[in-house]
């Protein structure tokens, strides 16, 4: 069945506008009666129209002209022209126009019926269309850091910090904060002014088996360690004039962190089972959800590694103590959800608005983009509603600083996408790490960590 809709009715015939608007009455629409052109601009000037039914012969104006000046005010109205006398060379000037569709007088009530559903349809996809256009028009202005999306004082002070540390030529950054919160985001924000031309090689550090962590992150000859068949180079290599990102560096193993840190110190690497060094030139970018001070103190990092890794840093606080950020940030991730699975939603609601600000987002950022995207799966057109949201009634209060570590509320939620994902992709993981903006490594990494089967 149709959603209800706000429709103008443009006819001089009283006889129209009492058989078509109390049929459309009945079957739930909202319909305005508009007798003239004056008439019918007056009412769109007023307020939001979703469907314009428009008679092509007025007794004093042109449907032709007032279908231009209509698009012109609202350029979302969906218009469907109404034939008593035009010829059909009127009609078809009016479909290249660009109205909808047309119904011939006498109308068929089932002609109606199918002609509206349809002219909803093009209405939301209107809708969409525009709200796309002007997200992507906001994110491509000057600024350069565009994907780094928010409000808050504390988004503009990381934005100050990153452009600090790539004037600065740092070859090394930390970028802590809790899980969520956007320290790859921040990462690739950095690499976009460095070197946007180069290679940015993210790593997830818990994804990489610790047998082969060496391997992975430096490299190996021919015949180093059994299975090696060939030379592979590894992910500093692969970074050469760019940015390695090693996501969680905490997970790394003491002889891995040792290797790190010479490699950190001399700018070389040497692959596994290979005679000489090469050199790197590398910007190396670390994060973590962790206190790196407190594993130092407990044996459980290297202490040399972690100051040269803390020549500069930049800390992310949570979401729930920047809400200027959350609007802003629930706009940016319905562009992206609609980018990669194109449907009909319009927006959110006002109260869907108010109950995403009054969320605590244990899971951060990260929480809230799984919110969206489940979100644009259930709301499937339309505007996204409370129900959709799949938030608690209440508004809770900011809990207390969690520990390292996914909250099993914002795991669940993130179990739950990438499964979507993957249904999606057919299961195919590459196609769903793309579809979800993560590296391929991380994807698998989670696969694992959430069973998901």
């Amino acid at each position: 069945m149709t959603r209800p809709l706000r429709i103008l009715l443009v006819d001089d015939e009283d006889i129209v506008h009492q058989t078509l608007g109390d049929y459309l009455r009945h079957a739930g629409h909202h319909v305005e009666p508009a007798h003239d052109a004056t008439g019918a601009l007056r009412e769109v000037a007023a307020r939001e129209y979703d469907l314009a039914l428009l008679d092509i012969r007025l007794a004093e104006d042109s449907g032709l002209d007032l279908l231009h000046q209509l698009q012109s005010v609202r350029p979302d109205i969906a218009v469907v022209m109404i034939s008593g006398h035009g010829t059909m060379e009127t009609v078809i000037e009016a479909l290249r126009a660009g109205a909808v569709d047309y119904l011939k007088k006498p109308i068929r009530l089932e002609e109606l019926d199918a002609v509206v559903e349809k002219a909803a349809r093009v209405n939301l996809l209107q809708r969409r269309n525009r709200y796309l256009a002007e997200t992507i028009a906001d994110l491509q202005t000057a600024d350069p850091l565009p994907h780094l999306v928010g409000q808050s004082e504390h988004t503009a002070e990381v934005r100050r910090q990153i452009q600090q540390a790539v004037e600065a030529a740092c070859p090394t950054v930390l970028i802590t904060g809790e899980t969520g919160t956007g320290k790859e985001v921040v990462a690739r924000a950095f690499h976009q002014l460095a070197h946007p031309k180069a290679p940015f090689v993210p790593v997830c550090c818990p994804a990489l088996p610790e047998t082969l962590a060496e391997s992975e992150l430096f490299g190996h000859v021919r015949g180093a360690f059994t299975g090696a068949a060939g030379p592979r180079p590894g992910h500093f290599e692969l970074a050469d004039g760019g940015t390695l990102f090693l996501d969680e560096i905490a997970d790394l193993t003491p002889p891995v962190q040792a290797k790190l840190l010479r490699v950190l110190e001399t700018r070389a690497v040497r692959r596994i089972g290979a005679p000489q060094e090469l050199t790197v030139n590398v910007k190396v970018l670390a994060a973590t959800n962790v206190d790196l001070e407190l594993l130092v103190e407990q044996g459980r990092f290297r202490p040399d590694l972690f100051y040269r890794l803390n020549v500069f840093q930049i800390h992310l606080q949570p979401l729930r103590g920047r809400p200027d950020d959350i609007l802003p940030l629930a706009h940016h991730f319905l562009a992206l959800a609609l980018a990669r699975r194109p449907m009909p939603v319009a927006g959110f609601s006002p109260e869907a608005e108010r109950r995403l600000l009054a969320h605590p987002y244990p899971g951060n950022a990260r929480e809230l983009r799984n919110l969206i995207e489940r979100a644009v799966i259930l709301c499937r057109h339309g505007h996204i509603l409370p129900e959709h949201l799949a938030l608690s009634k209440r508004p809770e209060a900011p809990p207390p600083p969690v520990p390292a570590g996914a909250p099993a509320e914002a795991a669940s939620d993130e179990a739950a996408v990438i499964r979507a994902a993957l249904e999606g992709a057919r299961w195919n993981r590459r196609q769903a790490a793309i579809d979800l903006g993560m590296p391929y490594s991380t994807l698998r990494y989670k696969i694992m960590r959430y069973g998901i089967e």
